[in-house]
């Protein structure tokens, strides 16, 4: 029997590499209809590459997800995914929505103290910190 099928996350990997690979299947049928004269509105936008960093938020959200269910209720990892993803999301309106980084900065720090709080979040009293 091969290493794999041991292992009981497998079901669960092999399910997180599939989007990724069919987001770049997606990306370069469009780029290959680019090149073929297809002219995609979606690549009208100036900064449609923006939308790339958007979907990275996907992972730690499906992350978020699946801690949720393995642990069945929100803890200190449930978070941190969310926050991660948060994050992503953010970079991402910054780049589609213009705004100033100038102003927006302090968002980062904001996420950085949240991080630390999750890191120590307890969702049961039996969780102790070694």
């Amino acid at each position: 029997m091969s290493m794999h099928h041991r292992d009981p996350d497998y079901p669960y990997r092999r399910r997180h590499r599939v989007f990724p690979a069919l987001v770049v299947i997606a990306f370069g049928a469009f780029f290959l209809l680019d090149n073929l004269g297809y002219d995609p509105d979606f690549f009208r936008q100036n900064n449609w590459w923006a939308w790339l960093i958007l979907l990275a938020a996907v992972a730690p959200l499906l992350e978020a997800v699946q801690r949720f269910r393995d642990v069945g209720t929100i803890d200190g990892g449930v978070l941190h995914f969310l926050l991660s993803a948060a994050a992503i999301v953010m970079v991402a309106l910054m780049f589609i929505l213009s705004l100033s980084w100038q102003v927006w900065w302090p968002v980062f720090v904001i996420y950085g103290g949240l991080c630390m709080l999750a890191r120590n979040w307890r969702s049961t009293p039996d969780n102790t910190a070694p």
